[in-house]
């Protein structure tokens, strides 16, 4: 797996570079007003950047990481206002690795969600949105600028799939920090360079355990099942059933009979947990080696 470089991670995490930031550029508009309004939503990003938060390490979100989340989300969706609210109490912000080559960024503030969404093409981070995700009186709205969301190079679709596209990232990354905070999930700490020391990586998997971090700082993989293998020493007792056994006549014909299966002790089980699939994408962000 290669993590490439990503220049508004880069750009983000030294505040103290006062440099014009390199290889983060507006995406390419339609309307010619969004050009500077993108640019104005970099500004501001600058401002909270001059500031130093902590923003932590970025976190490369994987795909049973989101698996976790899809199955909390109804759970979450139910207090999603009070969890806008106690976010914003511990201000609440990160840089997120995402498949599909997109970068986000986001922090919480005044029951409010700041998302700034980036996509990694060509060496370059390209911006292509900011958005707010608002709690007010229970309920989470959302919040662009009307000229944003009407740029058809940047949107696809109706006006209310632009809205729901708005609205689902912003609940990913709501969903994202509530498993994070409330759900037992594995994290892996990847330096620099070469990381292959995965402690009980069962060996028919050695390849899938190596990983390349070219972003210029660790990167934590957020996973639910990182490299385990599950075993079962445990006496499991299963009782007498009935089934279907084949069977061979004396011509050597196969045929069905119906049997009993006395009851027996089985002696517990090894088995390899599923190992993450990552796509071999010269255009996507995280390639298998």
């Amino acid at each position: 797996m290669l993590i490439k470089e990503r220049p508004i991670i880069s750009w983000l995490l030294n505040p103290n570079d006062n440099k014009p930031a390199q290889n983060i550029v507006a995406a390419n508009v339609s309307l010619p007003i969004n050009r500077e309004l993108l640019y104005a939503d970099l500004r501001q990003l600058n401002d909270i950047r001059e500031q130093n938060p902590n923003w932590g390490l970025p976190e490369l979100v994987m795909p049973s990481f989101e698996e976790v989340m899809r199955k909390s989300e109804r759970s979450f969706e139910k207090i999603m206002p009070d969890l806008f609210s106690e976010f914003s109490k511990s201000d609440e912000c990160g840089i997120l690795l995402c498949k599909g080559n997109h970068t986000l960024i986001y922090g919480f503030g005044g029951n409010e969600l700041h998302l700034w969404s980036f996509t990694e093409q060509n060496g370059k981070s390209v911006f292509n949105f900011y958005s707010r995700n608002v709690s007010v009186k229970g309920h989470i709205g959302v919040r662009i600028v009307n000229t944003i969301l009407a740029d058809n190079n940047l949107f696809k679709g109706s006006l209310e799939e632009r809205q729901r596209t708005v609205a689902s990232v912003g609940n990913f990354i709501a969903s994202y920090v509530a498993v994070k905070k409330y759900v037992k999930v594995e994290t892996v700490i990847i330096p620099q360079g070469k990381f292959t020391d995965v402690d009980g990586t069962p060996l028919e998997y050695v390849d899938k355990k190596k990983v390349i971090n070219n972003t210029g700082q660790e990167v934590i993989v957020m996973d639910s099942r990182w490299f385990r293998k599950i075993i079962n020493d445990n006496d499991i007792y299963v009782r007498g059933f009935w089934r279907m056994q084949n069977k061979k006549n004396e011509f050597g014909e196969w045929y069905k009979e119906l049997i009993f299966v006395d009851p027996f002790v089985r002696h517990g089980y090894h088995r390899n947990a599923i190992i993450e699939d990552v796509r071999d994408d010269k255009d996507d962000d995280t390639d298998n080696e």
